[in-house]
């Protein structure tokens, strides 16, 4: 029989948990927040305190699958700490995801390693400055769509109105407001109290609750409401925040939402589908012959520039007609011939010539490749292509200043477009040989699995174009 005494008291801070960690441990957090590394910690506090900081967490955070986010949401509106089977339950709801309680223990040892959360399954918590972002108030909504709790939604509710929805809610009167707000509290997460409650409410209140309960949770009354909102009012449904203002306590919604934090959770990666098959020995002369192709475009590109090409714009990058101008000359669309200048440029083969007037021009390494044989020059492109952060995708859109973005130009650097790029042809390098993937669904597969860098439904660095 074990003695508990002999057991080690939970750890009190992250910075107390991260001193029991072993070695492997820390190896995988600093693997996956490498910039807890710059500049090198001094100790394990310090580390601790570099964790929290908002841009650390950020960046981490945005690097989390689309079910580690959603864990990640529901810790937020989940007590502090919280029970392992209280986060369990923000993730099922009362009718059960076999899915979702299958993948939670995998979340969460993922989301321990990277120190956004910590502490023993009975007493989770998430970093303050994750739960800071993720918790919902009145200028940011939680992502979950859940409002402020009744605790929180009443703090400035004088203790007579308090007493008033208790006797409205059929509870007996309390002798001071912490006390009502647990009693309505307990009402309002009692599912069989709380069904019977609704079934008193006027039809038009139920139909101002379903609005409310995935979000926003947040109204507009007047000063002499509607009866069916006074009803919502009297009976702690709608509180209060600021004069005109109303909101949906979290316990409230959640009981209309049977339990779940979210309104679909996503705890399975979807699949990428098989668009086509293709024998194998066809797969292997197409890819060679487009190996071929490259090399060929690439040269055509830099001997239309060899003696000086386009001239650099005084902001950096090629003018929209120089681009038209090369496209026509190798016979490709734009955003094409954008992909294959980009492409040049990152393997060093061209650059601006340092004139007075600035003109890009072939480099001195391109005379180099020239001589490899054809199998080196290819693998000269692709090792250029598969670390570069340029992303001639973007080309000819316009950034989140809007400004125009130009082949060669200075913002089309995106950080993510590596990792991206490796993560493709990871997918499609576990698709049976000869297989060709659907585009669509390994776009949505790399959206499940960032979703927070994902913009306006494209991931990082894969923007519609060549990448």
């Amino acid at each position: 029989m074990t003695d508990d005494r002999t057991q080690p008291a939970p750890a009190r801070t992250l910075a107390e948990e991260l001193r029991r960690r072993d070695d492997v441990s820390l190896t995988t957090l600093l693997r996956a927040r490498p910039d807890l590394l710059n500049p090198v910690p001094n100790d394990l506090t310090q580390l601790a305190t570099r964790a929290g900081t908002r841009a650390s967490v950020v960046r981490a955070v945005e690097r989390l699958d689309t079910f580690a986010l959603q864990t990640t949401e529901a810790l937020a509106v989940a007590p502090d700490p919280a029970p392992y089977e209280e986060l369990a339950a923000l993730l099922t709801g009362d009718e059960g995801d076999p899915d979702a309680a299958a993948a939670l223990p995998g979340a969460l040892a993922a989301l321990r390693d990277q120190a956004l959360v910590w502490g023993p399954d009975d007493r989770l918590r998430l970093v303050r400055t994750a739960r800071e972002l993720l918790a919902p108030s009145p200028q940011h909504p939680s992502p979950t769509g859940l409002g402020p709790t009744l605790t929180e939604a009443t703090a400035g509710m004088s203790p007579g109105r308090l007493q008033q929805i208790v006797a409205a809610a059929g509870l007996p009167a309390t002798h001071d407001p912490v006390s009502a707000v647990q009693a309505l509290t307990g009402l309002f997460t009692d599912r069989a109290r709380m069904t019977a409650l609704l079934d008193t409410a006027p039809a038009e209140a139920l139909t101002v609750l379903g609005r409310l309960t995935w979000g926003p949770p947040y109204g507009q009354v007047t000063a002499d409401p509607a009866p069916h909102l006074r009803w919502l009012l009297d009976h702690g449904l709608l509180v209060p925040t600021s004069p005109g203002t109303v909101t949906l306590p979290r316990e409230a919604a959640l009981h209309l939402r049977a339990g779940r934090a979210h309104r679909e959770v996503r705890a399975l990666p979807p699949a990428v589908e098989v668009k086509r098959e293709y024998r194998p020995r066809i797969v292997d002369t197409t890819a060679a012959g487009q190996a071929y192709t490259a090399l060929a475009t690439v040269e055509e590109l830099l001997r239309e520039w060899h003696e000086g090409g386009p001239a650099v714009l005084r902001a950096g990058g090629l003018s929209v007609r120089d681009l038209k101008r090369t496209a026509v000359a190798l016979d490709l669309p734009e955003p094409t011939a954008a992909f294959w200048v980009e492409l040049a440029y990152a393997a060093g083969l061209i650059a601006s010539d340092g004139e007075a007037d600035e003109r890009y021009a072939a480099t001195p390494a391109y005379d180099s490749w020239l001589e490899l044989p054809a199998p080196e020059r290819w693998a000269a492109l692709a090792t250029a292509w598969l670390p570069a952060t340029r992303t001639p995708g973007l080309v000819g859109s316009r950034d989140t200043k809007d400004r125009a973005l130009s082949a060669l130009g200075p913002h089309l650097d995106r950080s993510a477009a590596p990792e991206v790029r490796a993560r493709v042809l990871a997918l499609l390098a576990e698709l049976p040989e000869g297989a060709a993937a659907d585009p669509e669904s390994v776009l949505t597969r790399l959206r499940w699995e960032r979703p927070l860098r994902s913009a306006a439904g494209t991931p990082a660095g894969a923007a519609p174009g060549p990448a």
